[in-house]
């Protein structure tokens, strides 16, 4: 890759200069938005869906009475939960990359991905590429789906997941600001401070590889220079974090729909640890947030071919 990923508008580009699309298996595809947002993944370009469950029910939904499709290849099984498992044998026998949640609860999915979980797979957490809103680079919150209030080893975890996608997308090396409400460690008082505290002396045993972690920050040390230098925070990561890793899935929600209901910018949200990347919409993205986050799902799907 020459240098990084500067927009979701350029990751959509270099998915679609590949000779050949991803599969993405869409598991218990009688669900109308998973339907059309694998068709439309279809017509842009990004991926080739394969649909997996009620094909009959799928077929007669209304919202698809315009749409053909048995363009492509649809496996009937009414069962959810067989379709589901019959979804990731695709995926483990490598005929699809990467799967996206239609009609099964996302809880059903995740524990069905964890009870294949590879030796290579690591721990589920979900990310979010964004826009940066006065730079011309791309930015990653987590974990905002996942993992509610993450141990510390969790935390190293998420760290790592979010550091391969960041390596992907050519930020390298990966500059990650650990978040808490100050930049002052206290190990009594905010169990926060204390994580961030501990990550950033972890980094620098070299627990991350390459990566810069630093924290604790506040958000604003973590994404303006000028106020980390008038807090006196001298760090790479202060002011140019890639990365921000959220203490509690209350934070990292809470700042993931910031970013998305307040500035309405994009963001593509997905689930990375296990072995191939998994898009679980929430019901709140809006319909160009889904199709950066099957963007960002095949572009790290196509890279890891």
């Amino acid at each position: 890759m020459a240098g990084p990923v500067r927009s979701l508008e350029r990751m959509v580009e270099l998915v679609r200069s590949r000779k050949t699309p991803v599969r993405v298996v869409i598991a218990a595809c009688a669900e109308a938005n998973a339907v059309l947002a694998g068709l439309e993944a279809a017509r842009q370009g990004l991926a080739e869906p394969v649909f997996v469950g009620d094909v009959e029910r799928m077929r007669g939904l209304p919202e698809l009475a315009s749409e053909n499709v048995d363009a492509f290849e649809c496996l009937h099984e009414p069962d959810d939960k067989k379709a589901l498992a019959a979804s990731l044998d695709l995926l483990q026998d490598g005929r699809a990359q990467f799967l996206m949640k239609g009609g099964v609860k996302t809880d059903v999915l995740l524990r069905a991905v964890l009870g294949r979980k590879r030796g290579s797979d690591g721990l589920l957490s979900h990310i979010g590429v964004f826009p940066h809103p006065r730079e011309e680079r791309l930015l990653i919150v987590t974990d905002a789906g996942v993992n509610i209030a993450p141990s510390l080893t969790r935390k190293i975890d998420i760290i790592n997941n979010a550091v391969a996608v960041a390596k992907k997308l050519g930020m390298d090396p990966p500059k990650v600001a650990v978040l808490s409400a100050t930049e002052k460690v206290s190990y009594n008082d905010m169990v926060s401070s204390k994580d961030a505290d501990i990550l950033a002396k972890l980094c620098r045993m070299g627990i991350f590889g390459d990566a810069v972690v630093g924290g604790p920050f506040a958000l604003d040390i973590a994404v303006s220079t000028d106020k980390a230098r008038a807090k006196g925070v001298d760090h790479p990561a202060a002011g140019r974090a890639d990365i921000l890793c959220a203490p509690n899935i209350v934070t990292g929600n809470v700042l993931y729909k910031a970013v998305t209901s307040l500035m309405d910018l994009p963001m593509a949200g997905i689930v990375v640890g296990a072995s191939y990347p998994l898009v679980v919409p929430s019901r709140g993205d809006s319909d160009r947030s889904k199709f950066y986050a099957l963007a960002l799902a095949a572009y790290l799907a196509g890279t890891a071919m």
